[in-house]
């Protein structure tokens, strides 16, 4: 609602937070006002994991949250485990789980250590076909200080009103 209001994402949020401390994934409110705004389409992920003596292996974070796991396939033939998965355009973390270990893949790309210290694999999730002016947009709206053009706010709002009239 901050967009319609005026406010850019960083005000929108110290103003909440003024009135009662709560954790918006702010990431996440990026990443949806991108898609409204660039049209939301996905692309097909392949993850592996290359050891065929574990008994199994599971992937947790990824588009699912850190307290669900995913379970990957095991090739016979190609001696490794899979998961095939569409994800919208962005940057997903993940970590396997390899018998009931949390692991991170070192044939695939890590984080630095967070603040409490974690190391994960992320995918960077590209779309097929996007313009320069939709990567731009993109990177505008996925920023450290997002704001929205006039003509921006006015598209989510209707948007959202789409929404309330069903």
């Amino acid at each position: 609602m901050f967009w319609i209001l005026g406010y850019n994402l960083n005000e929108g949020h110290q103003l909440l937070q003024s009135k009662r401390p709560s954790f918006p994934k702010l990431e996440a409110i990026k990443l949806a006002t991108a898609d409204i705004l660039t049209g939301l389409s996905k692309n097909c992920i392949t993850l592996k994991w290359k050891n065929s003596s574990c008994s199994s292996v599971e992937i947790s974070g990824l588009d699912i949250g850190w307290g669900q796991k995913i379970p990957l396939a095991y090739d016979e033939e190609k001696k490794a485990w899979f998961l095939e998965r569409e994800l919208p355009e962005g940057r997903y973390e993940y970590k396997y789980v390899v018998d009931g270990n949390w692991v991170c893949n070192e044939h695939e790309m890590k984080t630095k250590p967070n603040a409490d210290g974690h190391v994960n694999n992320y995918i960077q999730v590209a779309r097929d076909g996007t313009s320069d002016e939709e990567k731009a947009m993109r990177e505008r709206l996925t920023g450290p200080d997002p704001d929205l053009t006039k003509e921006e706010r006015l598209m989510i709002k209707e948007y959202l009103e789409q929404y309330t009239e069903q």
